[in-house]
């Protein structure tokens, strides 16, 4: 990744009310995009930058065959769309012959609350929640229609369309041969992995809502449900290590549009503060959407901010947009990678000293076997020498990126702790709102202030 192209594209789809420096990118080659290609498409912002440059009019700042694959990766992806809506108006409907009690989640029902156009985005899930009485219902519809059982927990069960898949297709986050994963939640927050406790809140399927999207009516949760689980939802994804930074533009987008609408703000309070923990975790989102694309954070969630801990708030200043736009761990072969930093973020929400020194150690060295990446039903030697390829290069990657990322993360601890030592001796700031200013415009928009392009 060249890190000065990540902070110009960046820069471009902040939502500030002067128009981005598009002009920067004309200073950057058709080599350094290149090298940035999988970090555009694995960041989500591939497709939001083009529909930005457009809405400029100023997709000629990219040199042109950077430009020809913006756009067939947007037709591409335009295909896929169709496609996954073919498929997920087919589960909805056998659920609901079936008596399946759940709603839609994520993915299409975030369209256009915080995303105004569903071919920006590039799912690789189609989510629901479900209640346990109707789980081995929705499980018998799904195995109907072709999908397998790819893995259980106790809060969630996902489902493939084939029981392995060519990692050279399934890796094109815009092929309309790269099938979604059917995920079927009973509960969302991963207590196990994260070691956090969180008294998850209870998102009822009696309080849902309908919503309409390209003639298919599906249910989905209220908007006050919608913007808790996504905060849960990113949460979760910054403690683990990575966080799609396509994520942030579209809370980013959300705050920004909805960030006067007191009454809607009000509720979400009210929803937050019932439960330990999430108002804090939701001033870190909010945190990172403000820093890397300048969102309008509304004033009543200025208060979460305000009550963040001391080391949460350290570690948003020091690490927040350093971290946030990485390259994905699977991806990196660069040493020092930043993200295990995010060990100290987890610290800061478990109390037990022992937990922290089980959970440190389980992250630095996770002595396991990798996940196989590289499967195919088809029995070719040339298929097989492929997955075995692919699968090494995985196995490389992924040894590489916990040496180097292990061992920033001992360089940075002294540095942490005495940092730390010095924050909890300081008063905690007074915040206010630097984005206030920030218009209420999508980030692919071009048109008239706060409509959707």
């Amino acid at each position: 990744m060249n890190r000065e192209l990540a902070k110009t594209v960046i820069g471009c789809l902040r939502l500030k009310s002067d128009a981005p420096d598009v002009d920067r990118l004309r200073r950057l080659t058709k080599r350094d995009w290149q090298r940035s290609m999988l970090w555009l498409d694995h960041s989500g912002l591939t497709l939001y930058l083009l529909q930005r440059l457009h809405s400029l009019n100023a997709t000629d700042v990219l040199p042109p065959s950077i430009l020809r694959r913006f756009e067939g990766n947007l037709a591409q992806n335009r295909r896929r769309v169709d496609y996954l809506a073919n498929q997920f108006a087919m589960i909805n409907e056998g659920f609901q012959r079936a008596g399946v009690n759940f709603t839609v989640i994520k993915g299409f029902s975030l369209v256009p609350e915080f995303c105004p156009d569903a071919s920006l985005r590039t799912p690789t899930d189609l989510d629901y929640l479900v209640d346990k009485q109707s789980l081995p219902l929705a499980r018998g519809v799904l195995v109907k229609m072709g999908y397998c059982l790819q893995r259980v927990s106790d809060i969630e069960v996902k489902f493939c369309k084939q029981s392995s898949r060519i990692p050279t297709r399934s890796d094109d986050p815009y092929s309309r041969e790269t099938e979604p994963l059917v995920e079927l939640h009973l509960g969302f927050w991963q207590q196990k992995s994260t070691s956090i406790v969180l008294a998850e809140p209870e998102f009822r399927l009696d309080q849902t809502a309908n919503h309409e999207w390209q003639g298919l009516r599906f249910p989905v949760l209220s908007k006050e449900d919608a913007f808790v689980l996504q905060v849960i939802h990113i949460f979760q994804h910054i403690i683990e290590g990575w966080v799609k930074l396509s994520w942030l533009l579209e809370i980013a987008y959300f705050l920004s549009t909805q960030s006067f609408d007191n009454s809607f703000w009000d509720g979400v309070d009210v929803r937050m503060r019932k439960v330990p923990l999430l108002t804090e975790f939701g001033a870190m989102v909010m945190g990172l959407a403000r820093t890397i694309f300048a969102a309008t954070v509304p004033r009543k969630a200025e208060r979460w901010t305000r009550s963040l801990r001391v080391g949460a708030r350290l570690w948003l200043d020091r690490y927040g947009r350093t971290w946030a736009t990485e390259e994905h761990p699977y991806d990196t072969f660069g040493l020092f990678g930043t993200a295990k930093l995010c060990i100290f973020l987890q610290w800061e929400f478990i109390p037990d000293r022992h937990t922290r020194i089980e959970v440190t150690r389980r992250r630095l060295f996770p002595w396991k076997a990798p996940e196989r990446v590289a499967t195919s039903d088809t029995k070719t030697a040339v298929t097989f020498l492929t997955a075995n390829r692919l699968q090494s290069q995985f196995v490389i990657r992924r040894l590489i990126f916990h040496l180097g990322s292990s061992l920033r993360f001992l360089w940075e601890l002294p540095r942490w702790q005495e940092l730390s030592r010095r924050a909890q001796a300081i008063p905690p700031p007074t915040y206010t709102n630097p984005c206030q200013e920030v218009n209420s415009s999508p980030p692919c928009a071009g048109g008239v202030k706060g409509e959707p392009s």
